[in-house]
């Protein structure tokens, strides 16, 4: 039987840095969250071990900097014996976060994957740490090099912690810049439960705040929109604390007091066991919570191995959802309890809400009855609609331009759905109450538009065959009705196809021959269904002598100049010089008046 041999991988140091540097972290930034992040682990791993260190709150954090040279970074946490600094210091991924017997990261703990260490090599070239463990008298100190060697020596230290030593490398001394490290840290451990003390030899003073203004329950909504305006650097309209079971996460969500497109990427402070994890977040928000900036803290989610993000699991679905219901019930609270505040809000975020009603059942039953819709009756909320027991006839933007008037003057309900989102929540209407919805037939306006009486008929003979001549040129059909309101002479009708007509053949004048053919044979198909009616009012003064004129020329000129008007006012484009055809009509129509 042949010897079989073991050997061991090698890690290259220098590769692994380079690694963390273009792909893991995502700037060199990151080195004060390292520090904090184990800052903050040492502090909590002696709180669980000595009970009067943590009733006393004796943790606590310190950084002092020379100016773009030098940082040292202090905690009086738990510090690291001989076998600890061996075993978590100089083996890449094994951290000292983890359960002895189980191997699994400890609830309490930041860090989980031992390698945020290495982060301070993106700024130094030379690690020093001087470490003694709260169980022994013994320090030590150590220092690691980029190549993968490192020295470990006895050393004096009065108390139990972890002193850091970085010297600012080539290149990285503005990482060291006093004011630099202050934003990085207020940045990073806003709201860390320890006070954390900062010294350039100018100012000494804590860089976070003792307490946070929502976890206050004497705290005022005016202190937590002031904490809000200061970290963001803007002011809301206002603000929600929440909490959760699912994932362990608090928070506050600011309502921004301008509109937003409900397709915006918002960002958002995120931060995992009290420090920053990212300032997206956007998969901890449902998508149409855009009207919000959020301070999140989230105690029991998995992280991602950079720790800049969260794993896409069912625990951070859940989250979510519980986040999503809590600005939900904050939402349905004011609307009970501060109208005026909703109104503001409804006005403000209109299009977000609509989004939001289309996305999810359950806030389209709560906040249809507060939407808008455009009318021929005004301004009317969904509540008003829905309770007016009609059929909820609608329309696109040409067809209401078209029908608009004659529903109004006619006392009939026409809703514009060419508004984002309009046509949707009416027809989800029908889903959660009694109403009927449809879109505008031909068939309703025919209903509205009158048969004329045979008498009439036999009178507009003549002058239909005149006003078909002048019309059949522009594809249009043209017909004798009687309508309301009396004050309009005639009524442009085109239906959906005829528009696809119309754009077909102006599509085929610009095509080349092989495309032309195409286009030919569709137009051929589409013209089939396609309607363009000029309805003629016999109930109009000015139409019904137009029925009894002997100048057919005069008539015709009239004609003309209807058509291209009723054009005008249904916001037609106009096509084949109908524009100029219609000036020159009128131009002559003025001549024989002043003849």
């Amino acid at each position: 039987m042949q010897n079989k041999e073991e050997y061991r991988f090698k890690v290259n140091l220098g590769g692994m840095i380079e690694i963390l540097s273009d792909h893991l972290y995502s700037s060199p930034d990151v080195y004060i969250r390292e520090l904090l992040q184990n800052g903050v682990d040492a502090i909590v791993a002696r709180e669980k071990k000595d009970e009067n260190y943590k009733n006393e709150k004796k943790g606590r954090i310190k950084v002092t900097v020379q100016e773009e040279k030098s940082l040292v970074f202090e905690d009086n946490g738990s510090g690291l014996t001989n076998e600890e600094i061996h075993k978590f210091l100089a083996i890449i991924g094994q951290s000292s976060k983890r359960d002895l017997e189980s191997g699994k990261i400890l609830s309490d703990f930041i860090g989980r994957f031992g390698i945020g260490l290495l982060s301070y090599f993106m700024v130094s070239d030379k690690i020093r740490i001087l470490t003694r463990s709260m169980d022994s008298e013994t320090a030590y100190e150590w220092i690691g090099n980029p190549d993968g060697t490192y020295t470990l020596t006895e050393a004096q230290k009065e108390e139990a912690g972890t002193t850091i030593y970085l010297e600012a490398k080539e290149g990285c001394e503005h990482y060291f810049a006093s004011e630099k490290v202050q934003d990085l840290i207020l940045h990073y451990g806003l709201i860390l439960p320890y006070p954390i003390l900062f010294d350039d030899g100018q100012y000494k003073k804590r860089i976070n705040p003792v307490s946070l203004p929502w976890e206050n329950e004497n705290a005022t909504k005016e202190e937590v929109l002031t904490f809000g305006e200061l970290i963001f650097g803007q002011p809301f309209m206002d603000c929600v604390a929440f909490s959760t079971d699912n994932g362990n996460v608090s928070g506050v969500a600011y309502i921004l007091p301008y509109a937003v497109q409900p397709s915006t990427k918002q960002t958002h402070l995120i931060y995992l066991k009290n420090m920053l994890l990212t300032e997206k977040g956007e998969n901890l928000l449902p998508p149409w919570a855009v009207f919000t900036k959020c301070i999140i803290n989230a105690k029991d989610l998995r992280p991602t191995a950079s720790r800049e993000g969260f794993y896409e699991d069912e625990a951070l679905e859940a989250a979510r959802e519980d986040i999503g219901l809590c600005i939900a019930e904050y939402l349905k609270e004011m609307a009970t309890q501060n109208k005026d505040a909703y109104r503001r809000f409804l006005e403000v975020h209109s299009l977000v809400v609509k989004s939001m009603a289309i996305e999810d059942d359950e806030l389209y039953g709560f906040f249809i009855d507060d939407l808008e819709f455009y009318t021929t009756r005004g301004i009317m909320t969904g509540l008003e609609l829905r309770l007016s027991k009609e059929v909820l006839l609608y329309a696109s933007m040409d067809e209401y331009r078209q029908l608009s008037q004659i529903f109004v003057s006619q006392g009939k309900l026409l809703i514009n759905t060419s508004y984002v989102y309009s046509q949707q929540l009416l027809v989800k209407m029908t889903k959660f109450f009694d109403v009927e919805v449809a879109p505008v037939e031909a068939e309703e306006i025919e209903d509205m538009l009158k048969d004329i009486s045979l008498s009439d008929a036999e009178e507009a003979v003549d002058f239909l065959v005149v006003a078909k001549k002048v019309l059949e040129p522009y594809g249009v059909a043209v017909e004798m009705k009687q309508f309301i309101p009396a004050n309009l002479p005639a009524f442009y009708y085109m239906n959906e196809d005829a528009k696809l007509y119309q754009d077909i053949k102006k599509a085929q004048e610009d095509a080349d021959d092989l495309f032309a053919e195409m286009l030919a044979n569709f137009a051929g198909e589409v013209k089939e269904t396609a309607k363009a009616i000029l309805y003629f009012n016999m109930r109009n003064p000015i139409v019904r002598k137009m029925t009894r004129t002997e100048d057919a020329a005069q008539l015709e000129e009239v004609i003309m100049v209807l058509y291209v008007q009723t054009l005008l006012i249904g916001g037609f484009p106009l096509r084949n010089n109908e524009l100029g055809i219609m000036n020159d009509k009128l131009l002559s129509l003025m001549e024989k008046a002043f003849d």
